[in-house]
């Protein structure tokens, strides 16, 4: 058997420069860019994208669940047509306050919700006039929709996925998983490999049928610990996220996950920051220089189909941008890229 292949490379685009960003990541030769939820409204920037650039891959990730699924799979065919079959549609729920405070949306039971809006959204995105939707179900129904009036292009689609049990609904149900950037790779090569395995049994599907990929956090700098000060803002909002502690306490962390939530219990956003220990970040993160963050992409290999380089928020204007270049030279010096779109 071979080596396994290297995983395909992309980056999140910059929200306050979206086309921009995304032009220089096809020049620079990399993969694919990324467009959420977050910063952006995911379909208007991806469909931006599609227009404006020519052979680079496009993913949301993620769309959140808040618009119904035949929306979300009219604004997904769009962009596939718009890009002519380049378009990658990532999908999950959006964190509890999101979804009641912003959204006023009920959240629980999460999994049963994602698992009718994924099967309600892929009805929507096959419908034809002959054999409309005909989805019914406890929380998502829909019923006579003749699918988008438009040329078809395959539009895999992926779930987010961050505990054991949505990574076993991704596998049974959807194209692909999207691994957050808060997952240690020790988890992505063992436990998730194991809950992967669960989801494909259930449908009796293969490991190739799956495309897989993780967003990392990046911190490209000569100097290690700046490199790693490029990240530790990232890492440290999910201090205030539970579920952080239930994916990191069995990797040894207890004592920054106690430092890192005393710190947004006092609202101290500096020891927040500061709780985020050099070993959390080179468990989690991509850090170094160029070829020593190469090197980390390339460890990925076997474990994930593609990874997508993520700047951190929370940094300085000036050396977020500064951090973004360093990770599009990644492609330009032929480092990382040119392998496929995250499909």
């Amino acid at each position: 058997m071979g080596a396994p292949s290297a995983p395909a490379v992309g980056i999140a685009v910059d929200p306050r420069d979206v086309v921009g960003s995304a032009r220089a990541a096809e020049a620079a030769g990399l993969d694919f860019v990324a467009t959420g939820d977050s910063g952006t409204e995911t379909f208007t920037a991806a469909a931006a994208v599609a227009v404006t650039t020519e052979r680079i891959g496009i993913v949301s990730s993620i769309a959140t669940w808040a618009r119904t699924p035949v929306t979300t799979a009219h604004a997904a065919a769009t962009v596939a047509h718009l890009s002519g079959g380049r378009y990658t549609l990532g999908l999950g729920p959006m964190p509890r306050p999101w979804a009641r405070d912003w959204h006023g949306m009920a959240f629980d039971p999460v999994l049963a919700r994602m698992r009718e809006y994924l099967l309600a959204t892929r009805d929507a995105l096959d419908a034809t006039p002959e054999r409309p939707t005909a989805t019914v179900g406890r929380y998502h129904r829909t019923t006579g929709f003749p699918g988008p009036a438009l040329p078809r292009h395959e539009v895999p689609m992926l779930l987010a996925a961050t505990g054991p049990r949505m990574t076993e609904l991704g596998a049974e149900v959807a194209d692909g998983l999207v691994f957050n950037g808060i997952h240690p790779h020790a988890w992505l090569s063992g436990a998730a490999t194991e809950r992967i395995a669960t989801g494909l049994g259930r449908a009796g599907r293969e490991r190739g049928a799956l495309r897989v990929g993780t967003l990392r956090y990046v911190g490209i700098d000569d100097d290690p610990r700046r490199a790693r000060d490029l990240v530790r803002p990232g890492l440290a909002f999910y201090f205030a996220v539970p579920y952080f502690r239930t994916l990191l306490e069995p990797f040894g962390f207890a004592a920054e996950l106690a430092a890192g939530e005393a710190a947004v219990a006092a609202g101290d956003a500096a020891a927040q920051v500061a709780a985020v220990s050099d070993r959390m970040v080179d468990a989690i993160a991509l850090t170094g220089t160029a070829d020593e963050v190469a090197a980390g992409i390339a460890g990925y290999a076997g474990v994930v189909d593609w990874v997508e380089l993520v700047t951190a928020f929370g940094l300085p204007r000036d050396r977020a941008a500064a951090n973004t270049r360093r990770a599009l030279e990644l492609g330009r010096a032929g480092l990382v890229g040119s392998v496929s779109r995250p499909r």
